[in-house]
């Protein structure tokens, strides 16, 4: 299927919008892996905490778990929700150890734990969403304030700066991620209506509007490096038929087929697009007889296709070349008089022009 999406590589080899977050999740996961081992050298060994021993351990081990699982594509779902629980359950316990068991004691900053709350907070949004993510976060962002509250007239003006740096960057985390959200879901819409605009809505290959733009990009550049193309424009033989007899409906599915067929059986150097009703275009930078060999093999396919419902049809074929001074009705002209000559001299042909 060709689409303005074609040119995103990234994004097309993904079906569904799970797939592409499991595919987040599976670069995700190791940085968070790396984060909680960072931050366990970095705190050397002031923390002493118990539970937070036990919780980092387990997080630590269940990490490897999960991208294991991911990466196989199991329990997925389950593996979301139960390092967000984790992660939730580190990050408070952590955040009310150092206070305690640091900051409380020794009288230092929270310092490289600041570091670790932007990928925790991806990781909220990510699992829940924009607005479940919004509310999770705001709920652990107001533990930690209340958790802080209980110490802040015994901290020194040193713990006491670094953890309402800690909040600030906290409110500042989850509004910036929330919004980011927000504006890379319009321009997806926006990318969508754009990418929808440029389809046929039956076929799902290039509409007549994509192929005029194509058009006119190919012969500026062709005339601009004197180097030609060309065009085979093709429809079904008594499409007419295929209609009065089983339906329009059924007419609608061998046009889909045939886009299938087509599609499949051309290299990705070749642009196909429906021009309108059973007539169907196809723009390929090869030409002259190598055109032509192309056009009779798509013949061939056709004839030799069995589609479902209907049985066996043909297809008529017209080929031209491009010319030096060709414009975009000149060569439109040629290769529809190729189309005609085939249906002239008895269809299921492949005629130049």
């Amino acid at each position: 299927m060709i689409s303005l999406g074609d040119d995103h590589p990234m994004f097309k080899q993904f079906a569904s919008l799970d797939e592409l977050k499991r595919v987040i999740y599976l670069c995700v996961v190791p940085l968070v892996f790396v984060a909680l081992i960072l931050n366990a050298l970095l705190q050397k060994g002031e923390v002493t905490n118990t539970l937070n021993f036990i919780v980092n351990i387990t997080l630590i081990f269940w990490l490897v778990i999960s991208w294991i699982l991911l990466h196989k594509v199991r329990f997925v779902r389950f593996v979301e929700y139960s390092n967000l629980v984790l992660l939730s359950v580190y990050h408070i316990t952590t955040f009310s150890d150092t206070i305690k068991n640091y900051m409380l004691e020794i009288g230092g900053a929270l310092g490289d734990f600041i570091v670790w709350m932007p990928i925790y907070f991806i990781f909220i949004f990510l699992t829940l969403g924009a607005k479940r993510g919004l509310h999770f976060s705001v709920a652990i962002f107001a533990v930690t304030v209340g958790n802080g509250i209980i110490y802040i007239t015994q901290l020194s003006s040193e713990s006491l700066g670094s953890i309402l740096q800690f909040y600030f960057a906290n409110f500042v985390y989850i509004i910036v991620i929330y919004y980011s959200q927000h504006i890379f879901k319009a321009y997806a819409k926006v990318d969508l209506l754009k990418q929808h605009a440029y389809l046929d809505s039956l076929t799902g290959i290039a509409n007549r509007r994509q192929i005029d733009e194509w058009l006119e990009h190919k012969v500026m550049h062709s005339q601009k490096i004197q180097l030609s193309f060309s065009l085979i424009f093709f429809d079904i033989d008594y499409f007419k038929k295929v209609n009065d007899l089983y339906g329009h409906k059924t007419g609608d599915s061998v046009l889909i087929e045939l886009a299938e067929l087509i599609q499949t059986s051309l290299a990705k150097r070749n642009l196909l697009g429906r021009w309108g009703g059973e007539e169907f275009i196809i723009i390929s930078d090869v030409g002259g007889k190598d055109a032509v060999k192309l056009a009779e093999q798509l013949r061939k396919k056709v004839e030799e296709h069995d589609f479902q419902g209907v049985g066996t049809l043909t297809a008529s074929f017209g080929v031209t070349d491009s010319k030096q001074g060709d414009t975009i009705d000149s060569l439109l002209s040629r290769v529809d008089e190729g189309l005609y000559q085939s249906k002239n001299y008895g269809r299921n042909k492949v005629s130049i022009s």
